[in-house]
């Protein structure tokens, strides 16, 4: 398969057990035999992602993806098969044996894909010779300013560009092509067909991924311009994007290799992992300049469950960040929030104050949750009676996120502190706020919203579909189902004969018609979820659909009845008439 032998890919799955390699992205919880969880591939509030831990794939009911441990790495690491497996074997502890490509386009792509690298990898090279050898005093004077030790430059592999033209022409002489050279991101073409180093000029450093592949470069000017951006990345390529690629994570993995991992400090720049790194903070990874992504969460989310963020002491820039640190949660990580000083960042504590002031501020860093109250009272002007009613009004949306009871006590009195308004009326807020629906715990079928027949109707297929244990005593076919959804349903569960139903394959065989309906199916609320009894909820469901398909012959037949002359028709009727009224009356 794509290259690979199928005993190597069938071991590989066999090692890396989905349920397993799953949860380490996605919060699962066991129903059944199944597991459940929110989908990482799209927002949703409700769990219809589903992991099936005995046939060892996945599916989730509202994007409709789904496939084996392999697909699952493909698509939420944004891996091509080839890496996906790599990354799996790795996991796995198992060697990779020799590829024969059967496609000669996917050939092609590798083929591109590791010239990209090469030349990454001898680019990388060329800088780290000009910073030891060339003319780079300029940068070796800016390296000083900074403080920065050979070890750590080695470490980093930091390097210089001296100027536009020589590192196109080292290429050149190393065999590669122009083409290839712009494909890599490390040089660029002018109009006039002029090839040039894309960071002419800079300090440089190795943006290197998990597989200690170099993917791209920063470069940092050394002699400060109004007019030119500080940092500059080289441009996406084949192997690089700044939304699925955080920087030093190849020192991240060898440390927790090393010696473990229990938290991630994440920081703005490529110099302050530097210069935390120096000071001993070997937990440290910078999202390239840009806002945190999904893609990058979930990376994070492999390697540790805690995070620390820790972005510069700016106000405007902390409130902006709010939105990446609920991606990070949503992913089901810790966040932690570190409050700098006003106009610092990490190495400016490191620099001014040492590594102890910063271990101190880790040790200060607040939750989340507390975090986004703090933002809210620097907000709001709560000196003014709009201002706190407004305060107020956003702080019980935020205090209401919280699954901790004990946490929200806590949030409420902080609140209370603030405001001055008693603890008794902002819980009383909170109440209203949460519980604007009540539920009822009588047990019967109107409990579940929509149309009570319809809903009916997908109970009960809900639960042949899963193979539920209390569906053994009711036989399918002694059901009508009123939709044309429900009789293809029933159909194919008569067809698989108490088989395991994959959701891929209904989806597969039924009209695109029918996708919403079979979609609300698989997702449908179980009755043990509104606190009712599951099985005799499902036999209420039947009851009514049986009465509903009663109660519609006895209607036909009364007409029939009215409308017939013959006394011998008259009394055949009235006998059937008698039968589905005793067939009624028995339903219960």
């Amino acid at each position: 398969m794509r290259g690979f032998d199928t005993k190597f890919l069938d071991e590989l799955k066999s090692k890396s057990d989905i349920t397993e390699v799953i949860g380490r992205y996605v919060h699962l919880e066991q129903r059944g035999p199944n597991y459940w969880g929110r989908c990482p591939f799209h927002h949703e509030k409700t769990a219809s992602f589903c992991v099936n831990g005995i046939d060892q794939f996945y599916y989730c009911f509202g994007c409709h993806k789904g496939g084996d441990v392999i697909k699952f790495i493909e698509e939420i690491e944004s891996l091509d098969f080839f890496d996906a497996v790599k990354l799996l074997a790795e996991k796995a502890k198992m060697e990779i044996p020799s590829i024969t490509y059967e496609d000669d386009r996917i050939k092609e792509q590798k083929s591109k894909k590791e010239t990209v690298l090469s030349i990454l990898k001898e680019t990388a090279r060329f800088y780290a010779n000009n910073l030891r050898n060339g003319d780079s005093d300029a940068h070796k004077e800016y390296i000083a300013h900074r403080g920065l030790s050979d070890e750590i430059l080695n470490k980093f592999g930091v390097g210089a560009s001296l100027d536009y033209e020589s590192l196109p022409n080292y290429l050149k002489t190393k065999g590669y092509s122009y083409d290839d050279m712009v494909l890599s991101g490390a040089v660029s073409v002018s109009s006039k067909g002029r090839y040039f180093d894309a960071l002419a000029g800079r300090l440089i450093i190795p943006v290197i991924d998990q597989f200690n592949n170099v993917v791209a470069f920063c470069g940092r000017i050394i002699t400060e311009r109004k007019d030119v951006g500080k940092y500059v990345n080289t441009r996406e390529t084949l192997v690089f994007s700044k939304g699925k690629t955080l920087f030093n994570l190849n020192n991240l993995k060898k440390h927790k290799n090393e010696v473990g991992l229990k938290d991630i400090i994440i920081v703005e720049g490529h110099m302050d992992v530097i210069s935390l790194v120096q000071a001993g903070f070997n937990n440290v990874v910078a999202s390239m300049g840009t806002a945190l992504t999904k893609d990058q969460a979930r990376i994070i989310k492999r390697f540790a469950n805690s995070v620390y963020i820790s972005y510069d002491g700016d106000f405007a820039g902390q409130k902006a960040s709010i939105r990446g640190l609920e991606i990070l949660k949503d992913e089901g990580l810790e966040v932690k929030v570190v409050s700098l000083p006003d106009g610092f960042d990490p190495d400016d504590v490191i620099k001014k104050q040492g590594k102890d002031a910063y271990e101190k501020l880790l040790s200060e860093a607040k939750l989340l949750i507390d975090f986004k109250l703090d933002i809210l009272k620097r907000t709001f002007d709560i000196g003014t009676v709009d201002g706190k009613r407004k305060f107020i009004k956003e702080s019980l949306r935020v205090i209401a996120s919280s699954e901790s009871a004990s946490e929200k006590e806590d949030l409420l009195k902080a609140v209370r502190d603030m405001t001055g308004i008693t603890y008794e009326s902002l819980k009383r807020e909170l109440s209203d706020f949460e519980n604007g629906v009540v539920r009822t715990e009588a047990p019967i079928i109107e409990t579940i919203t929509g149309d009570r027949l319809s809903q009916a109707e997908k109970y009960v297929l809900h639960g042949y579909l899963f193979n539920k244990s209390y569906v053994k005593d009711v036989d399918i076919k002694s059901i009508e189902f009123p939709t044309a959804t429900g009789k293809f349903l029933q159909q194919y569960v008569v067809k698989e004969n108490g088989n395991l139903i994959k959701p891929n394959l209904v989806f597969d065989c039924a009209d695109e018609s029918m996708h919403d309906d079979i979609k609300e199916i698989f997702k449908i609320e179980l009755a043990e979820n509104k606190g009712l009894d599951e099985e005799r909820f499902f036999k209420d469901c039947v009851n009514s659909l049986k009465t509903e398909t009663i109660d519609k012959k006895i209607d036909n037949l009364t007409k029939l009845y009215k409308s017939a002359t013959d006394i011998d028709e008259r009394k055949a009727i009235a006998s059937e008439l008698k039968e589905l009224m005793i067939a009624k009356n028995g339903l219960n």
